[in-house]
C-alpha cells in the first residue's frame, strides 16, 4: 500500500487510510485534522456505547483535543509534568525495577509482562502521582481495566461492565484531589492542583480526568514497550550481543523498538475542512486512519525497514506521535525503558522467550504487544 496506495479512501470502513510516512506527518502535524475521537466515531457513522464514566475520565485528555483547548490544557499539565521532574525520578526508578527483579531471582520461568513490564510502569505512576503505599493494590486492579481498551468492544455489554470499576477509580481519585487541594504534598496530583498558566487552572475534575489518562497513556505504552524490547532482542540475538557489550546502545535500541515494533500502530483524526492528501482532495467531516506502524517502515526514510538496527540513525519515527500531540510522556518512558533494560542486562546472563506456543498478541488496531511474554532465565 505505501507503494500503490500511501493515501486512500477505503470503502469498507468507511474511511481513509494513510500508510506514507510523509502523509502521516502532514495529517499528525495539521490542525485542521481534528483529534478528537468522538466526532470521528460519529462522523464514521460508528455506533459506540461508552458509559458516562468514561467520557468524564477522559474529559481532559489532551491527546485528542483540539486547539485552542489543547494548547490551555498541554501547557498547565507541562509546568507541573516537567523534564527536570522526571529527570529527578531515574535513581528511584532503578531502585524500584532492582526491587522487582529481586523478588524474582531464582526462578527458572516466568512471565515477564506480568511480573515486571506491568508492575514497573504502575509503581513509577503510583508514585509520580502521590498514591499511598496501602492503596496501590485497589489502584492496580482499576488500572488493570483501563489499560485494558480492546475489552470497550470486546462484545454485547463489554463496555457497561467498565463503568463499575472506573467509578471506583474516579471517587478514589477525586477524594485524594480534594485532600491534596487543601493539603498539598511532594507529587505530581498536587502540582497538577496548584500550576498556574496566565490565569487558567486546573478544575478537580480536569486533575482526575488527567491522571487516568496518564496512567492508561504512560503506563500501558511503557508496559508494552518494555515487551516488544524483549521479543525484538528474542528475535534478534546478534542485536541482544551488541546491547550487552555496549550499553550506549540502548537510547537507539528503544527508538528502534518504536520504529520497528511500536506499541501503537495508528493514531486517528478528522477532516475539519476539504484538505489535500497525496493526490486526493479529502471533504471535510472524513474519518482519517494514519497508520504510523506503517509510516515507520517507509522505505522512502528508513532504509532497509525490515532491519530491527539498533545503530538506526538518523530515525525519526512517529512511535510517539507527530506535532502537537507529540507524547508528552516520552521523557518518563523512555526513562523507565533505559533503566529496566540495564538492570535485565545486569541480572541476567541469558533471558529467551519461550515459544513452545505462539505468542498471542492484542488486538492489533488498537496496541501491538504481546498479551503475556513468558521467559526463561539464566541469572548472572
Amino acid at each position: 500500500m505505501r507503494q500503490k496506495n500511501p493515501a486512500g479512501y477505503d470503502e469498507s470502513i468507511r474511511a481513509w487510510q494513510i500508510f506514507g510516512y510523509d502523509e502521516a506527518q502532514r495529517v499528525l502535524s495539521d490542525p485542521s485534522f481534528s483529534a478528537d475521537m468522538h466526532a470521528a466515531r460519529q462522523a464514521a457513522g460508528v455506533e459506540t456505547t461508552i458509559p458516562p464514566v468514561i467520557e468524564r475520565l477522559t474529559r481532559a485528555s489532551f491527546f485528542t483535543m483540539d486547539p485552542p483547548t489543547h494548547k490551555k490544557y498541554r501547557g498547565l499539565v507541562s509546568q507541573a509534568f516537567s523534564r527536570r521532574l522526571v529527570n529527578r525520578l531515574e535513581p528511584r526508578v532503578e531502585e524500584i525495577a532492582g526491587g522487582i527483579l529481586d523478588e524474582l531471582r531464582g526462578r527458572e520461568s516466568f512471565d515477564l509482562l506480568d511480573r515486571f513490564a506491568y508492575p514497573l510502569p504502575m509503581i513509577v505512576l503510583c508514585e509520580l502521582l502521590g498514591i499511598p503505599h496501602d492503596d496501590r493494590r485497589a489502584f492496580q486492579s482499576w488500572a488493570g481495566v483501563l489499560t485494558s481498551p480492546e475489552q470497550v468492544v470486546a462484545g454485547p455489554g463489554g463496555a457497561e461492565q467498565l463503568g463499575p470499576p472506573l467509578e471506583e477509580l474516579e471517587a478514589y481519585l477525586g477524594e485524594l484531589v480534594r485532600r491534596r487541594r487543601a493539603e498539598p504534598a511532594a507529587d505530581l496530583l498536587s502540582r497538577l492542583v496548584t500550576v498556574e498558566v496566565d490565569g487558567d487552572r486546573l478544575t478537580d475534575e480536569d486533575v482526575v480526568s488527567l491522571a487516568a489518562v496518564m496512567l492508561l497513556a504512560g503506563h500501558n505504552t511503557t508496559t508494552m514497550l518494555l515487551a516488544n524490547l524483549v521479543v525484538c532482542l528474542d528475535e534478534h540475538p546478534e542485536a541482544a550481543a551488541e546491547l550487552r557489550a555496549d550499553r550506549t546502545l540502548i537510547p537507539s535500541a528503544l527508538e528502534e523498538v518504536f520504529r520497528y515494533r511500536g506499541p501503537l500502530p495508528r493514531a486517528l483524526r478528522l477532516t475539519t475542512v476539504e484538505s489535500r492528501i497525496g493526490e486526493h482532495t479529502v471533504p471535510a467531516g472524513q474519518p482519517v486512519a494514519v497508520w504510523t506502524a506503517s509510516a515507520n517502515w517507509d522505505e522512502r526514510h528508513f532504509p532497509h525497514p525490515e532491519r530491527f538496527d539498533i545503530r538506526r540513525s538518523p530515525n525519526r519515527h512517529l512511535g510517539f506521535g507527530h506535532g502537537m500531540h507529540f507524547c508528552l510522556g516520552a521523557p518518563l518512558a523512555r526513562v523507565v525503558a533505559e533503566v529496566a533494560t540495564n538492570l535485565l542486562l545486569d541480572r541476567c546472563a541469558d533471558l529467551s522467550v519461550q515459544r513452545e506456543a505462539p505468542l498471542q498478541y492484542r488486538a492489533p488496531r488498537v496496541n501491538l504487544a504481546p498479551d503475556a511474554l513468558p521467559v526463561r532465565v539464566r541469572w548472572a
